[in-house]
């Protein structure tokens, strides 16, 4: 590293990396010196203070140390639905040096294998509710991680019996953790179906969580309520803005309305962002009318709603504003970068939003610039690329992906923007690469596409989006064969079912001969024209 200044010491950067050490395991241990009494985590009949947690994570950390398992060595990956101990795992990881991967219990065996088979875990902390999932990565992972048992499984470690074993002192206090080493391994659908796992440094994890504080305008004792999957950005890169802030982190099994409800009616700081995504919004709010809620006077403050704005029925979000009599949020971001554009043009109150209505102000904390296929610089239209300190450190084990999209810091979304100079706002275009977003999930048409190309009767494969009322959009197949009686589609379902999460199923199904098919001048089928076509409603083959 060299300098503008000279300090006069010998080992210079040495000396200046110590100086910008803090860490995620810091802030837990800096809250629990701030906020000893407040309530850090609060579930149905449990509750735990900031002093309780930093406890329970230094017992479970000191416990695995005991068993052999060394500081900024281990990889203890987490399989388990939204709970407190998933949170204590994250931060037990972020005092020791371990990478902590947080696996996606929506995915099938290959897909599953696949994520554990990049990280290859020595310590897997499961709850029963995934067991049997975690029974795939024993048979047919290349590692053999031990299992830790969140709910005390006959055969596994118990994961509370070693919190209660474990030593509540600091764990390896003179370990030196830089804050760029990674800390949470995130999945993240590819373009070739099988995902790809997203290392997140400290660095990245804390300025994801100021910008949250910044931009969402959060107040000290503000908490969040976080219902989508712990193995999302939506909730993970909550933790460090609340435990910043002093307030109370909801972990949410699914989007459980009643629970959601009590919550909002409990006395305590704001909500730093109820997240309502496509499939959600219909149902918060005819339970709000079906229980004569007044959210304006019984809820505690919000302090932001909505999200992918772009995705949900206009109607819907003109509702959700005059319901709660705020606005709705206008925000977008991915795993790889955080929240990048969220820092204003909500949708304001009583709006039903055009196309018009919808270009996103800038994020703190982040660069942006909007770059041609070479990754020259352009003006006006282009694909956004970002940097800065939210960025992640790329993909673990993944040389092609890393060298497409990373390039001198600069990270490359996929999709394309045009920039408003004047108002300095960014109004989202459309995907560089084709994609699915349903309710919230990235659905990517080749990892559908290969497994209906295996049917020896299928000539070509074509998956595309159609609009959905509840999710935003939803997968339409269509297959080209010389022989339909040789395709059941019952069986196709039964064979995606298999491989691919349920999300990304398939909702419509249609067989066609390889001449109905839109070709370019060089043959390839054009998917723009095929997700023209129009549904007939009989191809419907599931609903969710």
């Amino acid at each position: 590293m060299e300098f503008n200044f000279d300090l006069g010491v010998g080992a210079q950067e040495e000396f200046v990396r110590q100086s910008r050490r803090f860490t995620a395991g810091d802030l837990l241990r800096k809250g629990a010196r701030m906020y000893q009494d407040r309530i850090a985590i609060s579930e149905p009949n449990h509750e735990v203070t900031y002093t309780e947690l930093n406890e329970r994570v230094n017992a479970f950390g000191n416990a695995l140390l005991d068993r052999g398992y060394e500081p900024g060595e281990a990889t203890v990956a987490v399989l388990s639905e939204n709970r407190g101990e998933f949170i204590e795992v994250l931060f037990s990881g972020a005092k020791l040096g371990w990478l902590v991967p947080t696996l996606n219990w929506r995915l099938e065996r290959d897909e599953l294998v696949h994520c554990v088979d990049l990280v290859e875990p020595d310590v897997l902390v499961v709850s029963e509710r995934y067991r049997e999932k975690a029974e795939w990565i024993e048979t047919a992972a290349d590692s053999d991680p031990t299992i830790v048992n969140l709910d005390g499984g006959d055969g596994d470690l118990d994961y509370e019996s070693l919190v209660a074993e474990g030593d509540a002192a600091e764990p390896a206090p003179d370990h030196d953790i830089d804050p760029e080493q990674g800390l949470v391994v995130l999945y993240t659908s590819g373009t070739t179906g099988l995902p790809k796992g997203v290392v997140i440094s400290h660095r990245a994890w804390l300025a994801r969580g100021y910008t949250y504080i910044i931009d969402f305008d959060l107040q000290k004792g503000d908490g969040q309520l976080a219902w989508p999957p712990l193995f999302h950005i939506v909730s993970a890169d909550w933790l460090p803005a609340v435990f910043t802030v002093g307030g109370t982190f909801y972990p949410v099994d699914g989007f459980d309305t009643a629970r959601i409800v009590d919550i909002l009616e409990e006395d305590g700081g704001g909500i730093g962002w109820l997240v309502l995504l496509p499939g959600v919004v219909e149902r918060l709010l005819e339970y709000v009318e079906e229980h004569d809620i007044d959210p304006t006077s019984e809820f505690r403050d919000i302090r932001n709603i909505g999200a992918l704005v772009d995705l949900i029925d206009p109607k819907k979000v003109e509702r959700v504003t005059e319901t709660f009599d705020m606005p709705f949020k206008n925000s977008y971001g991915a795993t790889e970068n955080g929240n990048v554009l969220s820092a204003g043009n909500d949708i304001p109150k009583g709006v039903r939003p055009t196309d018009d209505d919808l270009p996103k102000a800038e994020s703190s904390f982040v660069d942006l610039k909007l770059i041609d296929e070479d990754w020259n610089e352009v003006e006006g239209r282009g694909e956004l690329a970002t940097r800065g300190p939210t960025l992640c450190s790329g993909y673990i084990k993944n040389e092609e992906a890393n060298r497409e999209d990373f390039k001198d810091g600069w990270f490359r979304t996929g999709d394309i923007f045009v920039h408003d100079e004047d108002e300095g706002s960014y109004h989202f275009v459309n995907r560089r690469k084709y994609l699915i977003k349903s309710g919230g999930e990235n659905i990517y048409p080749a990892e559908i596409e290969k497994v209906l190309l295996e049917h020896e009767a299928i000539e070509e494969a074509v998956v595309v989006r159609v609009p959905d009322e509840k999710w935003g959009e939803v997968p339409r197949a269509v297959v080209s064969t010389y022989d339909e009686s040789a395709i059941d589609v019952d069986e196709l379902m039964e064979r995606l079912s298999e491989q691919l999460a349920n999300y990304k199923l398939p909702q419509y199904f249609d067989i066609v001969h390889p001449d109905e098919f839109p070709r370019s001048a060089t043959g390839k089928v054009v998917r723009d024209d095929v997700e023209a076509w129009d549904i007939d409603e009989q191809s419907r083959v599931r609903e969710v």
